[in-house]
């Protein structure tokens, strides 16, 4: 049956603050996950326009799409949104109203930013109904090694709220996303800080600084590698320091790894939308600039 019959049913809108009871069982029924309060409140209401839309059918929550403010890292700093948060109740997937509610956010976005950031699964490709040659398509390649731990050494890692102490630091020019502290601050600072700590490398005279995430599955616990700041002259040496002395680490690639001490575990899809009036050179930048496991939310402790 086509969304098009039902949604004289349903009510297209906003969440607010007070739907998070709703918000919290639809993410249960479709991730088996909880989620908290403290999550829903910091990821979707903690700056001007992030926000959630939603499907409601009888005041139940059915269908949810989240959109995380950010900004491109390029003169204007512009703002884009970034797409999180994704779920349909299963009876009502494959009828069309999960695109007809990224139809419609699309519409009301489509005054404030001119790009969109997605990260596809392998069971939702729904794109706002932008049509493919204005979607900038990358994939990346999450690995996970394994290390002789008779060789290795003791890692000495700091606790994250010294990244006040190197502030001056945070200057990195090669992100699509531009983050300063106060994107630090907000990212690793305001939620489940204990969650995160930041390891710290130093060749000749260069400073490089990864922050890493005690991370729990079903193999028990991994460290993830969420963010990079410093130096990006030693950053491979950094990589290779790590990946060589902590085992169990997991980290994001461009490119496929052809080591033994080293498993792909899962590949990840990162696509940008284009809405409107995109010139290539800022095309350019998309294709040519880093992201980074921090900023999706597949390791955010909900």
């Amino acid at each position: 049956m086509h969304s098009k019959i039902k949604n004289s049913n349903l009510v297209f809108r906003k969440l607010k603050i007070s739907d998070y009871y709703q918000f919290q069982k639809l993410f249960l029924m479709c991730f088996s996950k909880k989620v908290s309060f403290d999550f829903y409140k910091w990821r979707y209401f903690s700056s001007g326009i992030s926000c959630c839309y939603g499907v409601f059918k009888s005041s139940k929550l059915i269908a949810n799409v989240g959109l995380v403010e950010i900004k491109l890292n390029n003169k204007k700093k512009e703002k884009i949104f970034s797409r999180h948060s994704s779920m349909v109740l299963e009876k009502y997937r494959g009828i069309g109203i999960f695109s007809d509610l990224l139809k419609k956010v699309k519409k009301k976005i489509s005054t404030k930013v001119r790009l969109i950031a997605m990260w596809p699964n392998k069971k939702n490709f729904a794109s706002f109904g932008i049509s493919k040659k204005n979607i900038i398509k990358k994939k990346y390649y999450l690995y996970k090694n394994s290390t002789n731990l008779s060789q290795s050494k003791e890692i000495q890692n700091l606790n994250i709220n010294k990244l006040i102490e190197f502030k001056k630091f945070i200057i990195n020019t090669d992100n699509l996303f531009y983050k300063n502290f106060l994107y630090f601050k907000k990212r690793y600072l305001y939620y489940r800080k204990n969650d995160y700590f930041i390891n710290q490398f130093e060749f000749k005279k260069f400073t490089s600084f990864f922050i890493l995430k005690r991370n729990i599955d079903n193999n028990g616990k991994n460290f993830v590698i969420l963010e990079h700041f410093g130096a990006k002259e030693i950053y491979l040496n950094h990589l290779s320091y790590l990946i060589k002395n902590q085992n169990k680490l997991v980290f994001l690639s461009k490119k496929r790894i052809n080591k033994s001490n080293c498993k792909l575990v899962d590949s990840i899809n990162f696509h940008i939308g284009i809405i409107k009036n995109l010139n290539l050179k800022n095309k350019n930048i998309v294709n040519t600039r880093e992201i980074y496991l921090g900023d999706t939310d597949i390791f955010i402790t909900s």
